[in-house]
């Protein structure tokens, strides 16, 4: 069971499912973003299966995934989760993780779109650009709050 303590209020999502969302986001914004540090936490919490699974969870529930959708999204997940922590614990810096991280997610996408219907990756699309927006908002609260 993983167990990642964030306190994002983000409903109508489940939290526990919108996990993906949020690491897929927190990769798009770069490092110097709100959430950095969740990143980290979250990273270094949980295994490439776990996200893996959480990733899948989310996008079953989402996006009405069929059977051999949601088969084929888990090797995917799992496939990128790896890849994924691989860029993170490189002995790199901060800047050159965060393009590994990119270019993957990148490879990722082009995988996911290619199971997905257009109509599912069209929500897929919608519900990552809506995390971004309230990721972005969240910062600006913390910026004016210090």
């Amino acid at each position: 069971m993983v167990h990642f303590n964030h306190n994002l209020n983000l409903n109508p999502m489940k939290p526990k499912t919108l996990v993906i969302v949020i690491v897929l986001t927190l990769i798009s914004l770069g490092p110097d973003s709100y959430g950095q540090e969740r990143f980290d936490e979250f990273i270094t919490e949980t295994s490439p299966e776990d996200r893996a699974q959480l990733q899948t969870d989310y996008m079953k529930e989402s996006l009405s995934l069929t059977r051999d959708q949601e088969t084929k999204i888990q090797d995917v997940n799992l496939k990128y989760a790896g890849k994924i922590q691989e860029a993170y614990e490189a002995p790199t810096k901060r800047q050159q993780k965060l393009k590994a991280m990119q270019a993957i997610n990148v490879q990722k996408e082009a995988e996911l779109k290619l199971i997905l219907s257009p109509d599912q990756y069209v929500i897929y699309e919608k519900n990552k650009e809506a995390m971004k927006e309230k990721i972005k908002a969240r910062a600006k609260e913390k910026e004016s709050e210090n």
